[in-house]
């Protein structure tokens, strides 16, 4: 699947490396990766022919190496592999610079802006996995565009009763495991030198489970259906966490739940296997339309939970609906305030007062910042003493940053070594 192909087929690249790289996190340690960044060649050294011969390179390392290739719809190319190191596959890569040889960035050797990066997984598997999934969003969001510029629409059927109970069978037997996502709310401060993981997020993406299972199926288009495809997802959830050993960048954690969920057997069972042995916090998120249209079923409850040792969080709060939520009444441990580029515009100018005095009003230190993905997200919340914050933008930023970590380490026995030798 290669340039001149159309982009659906490349999204569907774009997810492959997404499912294989999260499906292969328990056997990350024998595995290392490279991605080969062709789409920064000049236009006329990236053409068709050109991607082929590249992909073709690295055929006979394919069968060789027990490894994957997957060609992205920007060009790129990403090889994965296992048991054999680095430097077996640098050959492959050098002929490949050695085609381009007449382009600036074959004689890029920068880890940041050149040829290619290369990746080992047994300590680099997060960067590996922050990419995979930036690359998707990045595809989905280009096919997106594509279908609006054709006035396309998806040929998708409405969600019924027939269809709902495929669905909630075949989620009821699906493996979870590359599916459930883990996310980071971290606090950044402005004179901090690096992100502090507070809680993970885990989740699954209904929408992403969607593709993956039943792709021509319209959840959005009945309220109720979906609601209660969210309740079952909600113990597969709750059964998946009980069952398996997983691993948090802090003490604490975050789960999405709907509140009818909470009086399950399947939640006492996950409050018996996890939550009471659990050593840091477990952080129950409700979204705010769920919360308000069974208030008088959360009120009734959240002293109880409170008492059992939850924190909880109102979910995906706008900057308009903020004003209408009081936290302190509610009982509830934190807010989250969904960033949108269009806030810079539309509440700074207009509304900065007036959803500062509500963020003061709920608690500065209570409130996250959720779907930051630029730097452009962390300084409006820092504007109105925001703290906390959550989004890609975050979890590059930690990659970023463990990956300096570990070049200074290397670097640093390299050094010894020499010193030593």
């Amino acid at each position: 699947m290669i340039g001149s192909q159309n982009n659906q087929q490349h999204t569907f690249q774009e997810y492959l490396l997404l499912d294989y790289v999260q499906r292969m996190e328990a056997r990350k340690y024998d595995h290392r990766a490279v991605h080969l960044h062709l789409s920064r060649l000049k236009p006329f050294h990236c053409r068709d022919y050109h991607i082929r011969v590249a992909t073709n390179t690295f055929e006979s390392y394919v069968k060789l190496y027990v490894g994957r290739i997957f060609v992205l719809s920007n060009n790129d190319l990403i090889f994965i592999w296992k048991d054999k190191s680095i430097a077996d596959v640098e050959p492959a890569v050098d002929t490949l610079k050695y085609l381009f040889r007449d382009d600036p960035l074959s004689h890029n050797e920068s880890e940041e802006t050149g040829f290619c990066t290369w990746y080992n997984l047994a300590n680099e598997y997060q960067e590996m996995a922050v990419l995979a999934e930036d690359l998707n969003e990045r595809a989905k969001k280009k096919q997106i565009e594509l279908r609006q510029t054709q006035n396309s629409v998806p040929d998708t059927m409405p969600i019924d009763a027939n269809n709902l109970a495929q669905l909630e069978e075949t989620i009821a037997t699906a493996d979870l495991g590359g599916h459930v996502k883990q996310q980071p709310v971290c606090v950044i401060r402005p004179n901090m030198d690096e992100p502090v993981p507070v809680f993970d997020e885990f989740f699954v993406s209904i929408a992403e489970l969607r593709d993956a299972l039943l792709p021509n199926i319209n959840l959005a288009s009945n309220r109720w259906l979906f609601q209660h495809l969210t309740e079952v997802l909600d113990k597969r959830m709750l059964n998946y966490l009980g069952q398996r050993t997983f691993r948090t960048h802090a003490s604490s954690f975050s789960i999405n739940m709907n509140l009818c969920t909470l009086k399950e057997t399947d939640f006492q069972l996950f409050d018996e296997r996890v939550a009471r042995g659990w050593q840091g916090n477990i952080v129950i998120e409700l979204n705010q339309v769920d919360l308000f249209a069974n208030l008088e079923l959360y009120i009734g409850m959240c002293d109880d939970l409170h008492d059992k040792g939850y924190r909880l969080l109102v979910d995906n709060l706008t900057a308009e609906s903020l004003s209408f939520v009081d936290r302190a009444r509610l009982k509830a441990d934190f807010i989250k305030l969904a960033w949108r580029p269009e806030m810079t515009d539309t509440v700074i100018r207009s509304k900065y007062k007036e959803l500062d005095t509500v963020v003061q009003k709920v608690g500065r230190e209570r409130v996250i910042m959720c779907r930051c993905d630029s730097p452009t997200a962390i300084r409006f919340g820092w504007e109105l003493g925001v703290t906390l914050f959550q989004g890609r933008f975050v979890d590059q930023r930690l990659a970023q940053i463990r990956r300096k970590k570990r070049q200074a380490q290397v670097k640093k026995a390299q050094a010894i070594a020499k010193a030593a030798g």
